[in-house]
């Protein structure tokens, strides 16, 4: 169904075989060097749940693709729960701008029964540019970064054959971290508010 496109880095996050990462040159220049350990806060091994939702009322005309968003944005929606996922994430940096992260997305159906989901993927900073790349069973999914404050990523893509865009912010503290944002696919209109919306909260158990 078109919810289990909302599996990344995500988390993964996603936000997440990897992909063959290339590691950035000295010669790229200050634009790497800039990010160096973006990731690093996120070196562990994580477990918590995903959650994703649906707007009960549908679209409406406001607001489109809302970017100043956060748990409380969803406690005010008219949301109800279309999937739970229980999640455990390990990642490891290799170098200053390579992260490798290892996700098992466990999936329990309505008569008890688990399935495990295992993908793996590279947080990467390629050309001053901060890139998420998760390989799952059936998708490869890549999501573009940028950094909103000491603590936070926000993480969006943007594909329309088929109709794939999405938008999350990456929370991470020393013990916990929590994603909070929104989706839209398939017959989703894009001019109006997003019908998707998801939320993860891990904390660290290493």
């Amino acid at each position: 169904m078109r919810f289990t496109f909302l599996l990344v880095c995500l988390n993964s996050v996603l936000l997440s075989a990897c992909v063959p990462a290339r590691e950035p040159q000295a010669e790229a220049g200050n634009t790497n060097q800039e990010l160096a350990d973006v990731y690093k806060p996120l070196n562990g091994k994580w477990r918590g749940q995903f959650t994703v939702y649906s707007d009960t009322t549908g679209q409406h005309a406001e607001p489109i693709q809302p970017q100043q968003i956060s748990r409380e944005t969803l406690n005010a929606l008219p949301l109800k729960v279309v999937m739970t996922l229980d999640v455990e994430q390990h990642y490891v940096s290799e170098t200053p701008y390579l992260q490798r992260v290892v996700i098992s997305d466990t999936y329990t159906d309505a008569d008890g029964q688990k399935r495990v989901v295992r993908s793996s993927g590279v947080n990467k900073v390629e050309d001053g540019r901060m890139l998420c790349i998760v390989d799952k069973p059936d998708e490869r999914i890549v999501h573009s970064g940028s950094l909103d404050g000491p603590a936070t990523i926000i993480w969006q893509r943007s594909e329309r054959n088929p109709l794939k865009i999405e938008y999350f912010r990456e929370s991470v503290s020393s013990d916990t971290y929590e994603i909070v944002g929104w989706g839209y696919y398939g017959d989703d209109d894009p001019d109006r508010s997003p019908q998707t919306w998801f939320y993860g909260s891990y904390r660290r158990v290493d």
